[in-house]
């Protein structure tokens, strides 16, 4: 595996206006720690929803971030795990972080394998010579950033984690809600990676008819008792322990509960003329 000498020379990273970032998630800025570190990660996933919105109503998707940070922050959008995984990455970078982008292959339950390389992006970060898992943007995910310790159980307040390894010394990330049987995430290696690597599984998860996220709209937030989710077929509100589920009946229906529970308009929807 790649030796770790990566946090003498952080790549740079875009200058971004970290006060707004901060305001969207409702954060002051303080140093950097793992307290912090923890704060910052849920309070994204509070405030800004993992969707696929612009796939469906025809928006390109390119990894510049000013761009991403307009809709994302600006816009109040919320965005898939190259937006806003590497939107994090920028943030975390300016806050004083060690960080650094990997690669992510996110397993198929379909398929029953994992995905291509650079199929998912996600962050490491180092705090007092240990390294942490970040990610916020795999939708219903990690609540916390993960301890990147091999064979350890953790627990994410709802669900537990572990990294394991296979036989190629990849990073196997399971989980459980029960933390007895523990299902495949991701397949991951501690490399660093650079934004360019990741344009083709862009173009392919906004493209294709084989990606997961051109087969239907998706849009979820974590909330303070549970998650809510909305696709082109269903609403799904989980909260204390409890599931509510409701038919979408038509495009009407589904925009009306994207604006209810998510403050996503269908005006924020239509194409920004450049």
């Amino acid at each position: 595996m790649k030796k770790l000498n990566i946090f003498q020379n952080r790549p740079k990273a875009t200058k971004i206006d970290i006060e707004a970032y901060l305001e969207r998630i409702g954060l002051s800025h303080k140093p950097a720690s793992l307290e912090y570190l923890k704060k910052l990660q849920k309070a994204h996933l509070l405030h800004i929803p993992f969707e696929n919105l612009d796939i469906h109503y025809k928006n390109k998707i390119t990894l510049d971030y000013q761009k991403i940070f307009d809709k994302v922050i600006t816009r109040r959008r919320g965005g898939f795990c190259y937006e806003l995984n590497g939107l994090f990455y920028h943030l975390l970078y300016h806050l004083g972080f060690d960080c650094y982008i990997i690669s992510g292959q996110v397993w198929s339950h379909k398929k029953e394998a994992f995905g291509r390389p650079f199929d998912h992006m996600a962050i490491v970060v180092k705090l007092k010579d240990e390294l942490w898992l970040v990610d916020v943007g795999f939708g219903d995910g990690q609540i916390a950033p993960l301890k990147i310790t091999v064979g350890e159980l953790q627990m994410d307040y709802t669900q537990y984690w572990k990294i394991e390894t296979d036989p190629d010394e990849n990073l196997i990330l399971r989980h459980s809600s029960t933390g007895s049987y523990l299902e495949n995430r991701i397949k991951f290696t501690l490399e660093e990676r650079e934004l360019i690597q990741f344009l083709e599984m862009c173009e392919y998860h906004q493209s294709s008819p084989d990606s997961p996220f051109t087969q239907k709209k998706l849009a979820t937030i974590l909330t303070q008792d549970g998650r809510v989710t909305l696709t082109d077929r269903k609403l799904k509100i989980k909260s204390l322990g409890e599931t509510e589920e409701k038919p979408i009946l038509h495009e009407d229906d589904f925009l009306s509960k994207l604006e209810h529970h998510f403050g996503i308009t269908f005006q924020q929807l239509i194409p920004k003329q450049e």
